[in-house]
């Protein structure tokens, strides 16, 4: 049976060959001017060589006042049209049908302003941040609103940039009408209030780009906007309101495909409690997976009562194959549109393909995947498991002439990137592992059983370990490695991986506490080396590491204490935007965060506590989990040096932070050996 991912689709007027497309991505790597580089033909090379039916090259820019991020893609006249022919034919080259979306930044050019900026003014030099109101401030927190003429020659702008998208070669054009760009917010029932200009019709300025776009093209020129089709906000539109109001019309209009996203970035109160409508955008770890789904399906049913079949594209947290299918599934989307699935492994539509769906590289969805900054400011995107994407040119592996020995301490991230890297350029690889298993502290650091999506964690080191096999990477487990074993091994190169230990204080009675088991350290409760009795009261020092132990054993029924000496909760590096739906799910379910107290002292089973008053009480308990945080741990590199051993040191080893430095960093050094 042919997966139905693979099946071909025909709109009005393109043919795809399968009915997975690479959806719009800001990359922001352009030059200071918004030409296409070397880097951004590079990344959407990688990306159109991995298989898509289409890829789509992100938000670019139609007027420069409109840009979010200095290094965003512009059209802004003809010149511009050379260095967009190099993306097309790169992706054309690889099979693809080519996409462009056009962008005009309304409200969002304030965003990621780190000093203050003059009202209705976006942070780079130049641009504005204006919307049709002007009630709902995204990143200036007092924006502009735009004039009747300056929404007309935005309309042109976006026109001529479609014509030269299609000089340039590009088989389509989205529009960003979606997430606070100024199409998306005079669509908006809450932005655009109190207008008495012909743009209180809120879908006319849609409109009319998509009508001077069909006259300076030619009406079959496919057009497919990405609209949002749901604020999901309390007085925004839902999605029988745009059914009725903005679908009908988009389809009397001709579009070849509609692209549906969901959410917006206004600052309006959420209609839903646990999923807010900026998370229904990109989706944050713990947002459900395939969030969209039920909004696209009550789309089509919506779409099909008034007796219109429009394809559809669906997105939004979903990372399996089969996740995929249950995408394009019958009465969902025709499409599904990949963005951080494609960043974190470019070539899995060509696995799906050759039926290699085991070797893709899932996107574990922790943290931003942008290791080189935020695209809202001042960054390009990127991926923390995938360091190649962005430097897909420069990374090219070429297979050595001078083969090394390279002895790797430690099978974390770090070490398992550094040892496959190097395998494939050629060089003679070990991993000594000191435990009994790869994957360092990802192995178990989502073993939490009542918090959402948390096996996604494991996609990472599970993805190591299986290409770890695959290239018959020599491993030593339950080794313990000291300087002189490695004196007497004689490698090329030594790299220290051996990651992070929890930076344990100076506490009377700690110490013996641990040595008896009384006391442990968080890692040893998740990753099963300890057990905890459920009759007895858990005391958890460190908030910043312990929340999500504390909220997950509640659910359990534990009963549990969560302390932690610093006046204010600050979460570990590695929890990052998982820390606000904790914090509201802790004091859903009971659980209080003790900031200001300090742990004085340990005996057996009790615990003295000094409160942020000076106040001492004691705490009993039945097991003590410590979590104070990490420092580096690298018992090697001092004891190595003059050894004439050239040594490395990588990730947690280094500075503890998380597992995406690890590997781009191993991925760096491998390289360069």
């Amino acid at each position: 049976m042919t997966d139905p991912l693979m099946q071909p689709f025909q709109t009005k007027n393109l043919t795809f060959k399968n009915r997975i497309v690479h959806a719009p991505t800001t990359l922001n790597m352009s030059d200071e001017r918004g030409y296409a580089t070397r880097q951004a033909v590079g990344a959407y090379e990688a990306l159109a060589a991995g298989g898509y039916g289409a890829v789509c090259v992100g938000a670019t820019c139609v007027r420069w006042d409109g840009l979010i991020n200095e290094r965003m893609l512009g059209f802004y006249d003809d010149t511009y049209t050379i260095s967009h022919r190099e993306i097309v034919e790169v992706i054309h080259n690889n099979g693809a049908l080519a996409g462009i979306q056009l962008f005009y930044g309304g409200l969002i050019p304030g965003v990621g302003a780190t000093f203050p900026i003059e009202p209705g003014k976006g942070w780079i030099p130049g641009t504005v941040s204006w919307g049709p109101s002007g009630k709902y401030p995204i990143g200036n927190p007092e924006p502009g609103v735009v004039p009747t003429e300056e929404y007309e020659d935005i309309v042109e702008c976006f026109g001529q940039a479609a014509r030269r998208a299609k000089e340039a070669g590009y088989d389509y054009v989205s529009y960003h009408f979606c997430h606070g760009s100024l199409p998306h917010v005079t669509l908006s029932l809450l932005e655009n209030q109190g207008r008495n200009d012909k743009y209180q019709d809120r879908f006319l300025f849609c409109e009319e780009i998509v009508l001077r776009a069909q006259e300076l093209c030619g009406k079959d020129y496919p057009q497919i906007p990405r609209l949002v089709c749901d604020e999901n906000f309390e007085g925004g539109y839902d999605v029988d309101y745009f059914i009725e109001h903005y679908a009908t019309r988009l389809h009397d209009l001709g579009i070849d495909a509609l692209d549906c996203t969901f959410g917006s970035m206004l600052p309006a109160k959420n209609r839903d409690p646990e999923v807010s409508s900026g998370e229904v955008i990109g989706g944050g770890f713990y947002v459900p997976n395939m969030v969209a789904l039920p909004y696209i399906k009550h789309l089509r049913e919506g779409l099909q009562a008034r007796g219109i079949d429009m394809p559809l594209m669906g997105s939004c947290n979903v990372n399996t194959p089969d996740q995929m299918r249950a995408m394009i599934a019958d009465g969902a989307a025709d499409f599904y549109a990949s963005c951080r699935q494609s960043l974190d492994d470019p070539d899995f539509p060509r696995k799906i393909a050759e039926g290699r769906e085991n070797e893709i590289r899932k996107s574990t969805r922790t943290g931003a995947s942008l290791m080189t900054g935020n695209i809202f400011a001042k960054g390009i995107a990127g991926s923390a498991q995938n360091a190649t994407f962005g430097r897909n040119r420069d990374y090219a592996l070429t297979k050595t002439l001078d083969p090394k020995k390279v002895a790797i301490v430690g099978g974390g991230s770090g070490g398992m990137e550094y040892a496959i890297t190097a395998h494939q350029i050629g060089h003679d690889v070990t991993i000594y592992e000191a435990g009994d298993q790869l994957g360092g502290v990802m192995a178990w650091a989502g073993n939490y059983k009542n918090l959402p999506n948390m096996e996604q964690i494991a996609y990472q080191p599970d993805w190591h370990k299986l290409m770890v096999a695959k290239h018959g990477i020599s491993v030593k487990l339950n080794q313990t490695v000291t300087a002189d074993f490695l004196k007497g091994e004689k490698p090329d190169v030594v790299v220290i991986a051996t990651g992070a230990k929890p930076a344990l204080p100076v506490i009377e009675g700690l110490d013996e506490a641990l040595a008896s088991g009384a006391a442990m350290p968080i890692d040893d409760v998740l990753s099963g080396k300890t057990s905890l009795d459920k009759a007895q009261p858990v005391l958890i020092w460190g908030s910043g590491e312990g929340i999500e132990l504390a909220l997950d054993l509640v659910r359990s029924g534990y009963q549990v204490r969560l302390i932690d000496p610093a006046p204010a909760f600050v979460p570990a590096a590695y929890i990052g935007s998982r820390a606000r739906p904790v914090l509201r799910w802790a004091g859903q379910d009971g659980l209080a965060v003790e900031q200001g107290v300090t742990l004085v002292r340990v005996t057996d089973k009790a615990a003295t506590l000094r409160n942020a008053d000076g106040r001492e009480e004691t705490a009993s308990f039945g097991a003590l989990v410590v979590a104070p945080g990490r420092v580096a741990y690298d018992p090697l590199s001092r004891d190595l040096l003059g050894s004439g051993l050239r040594v490395q040191v990588v990730g947690d080893a280094r500075i503890p932070r998380s597992y995406g430095n690890a590997i781009h960093e191993a991925a760096y050094l491998a390289r360069h050996i």
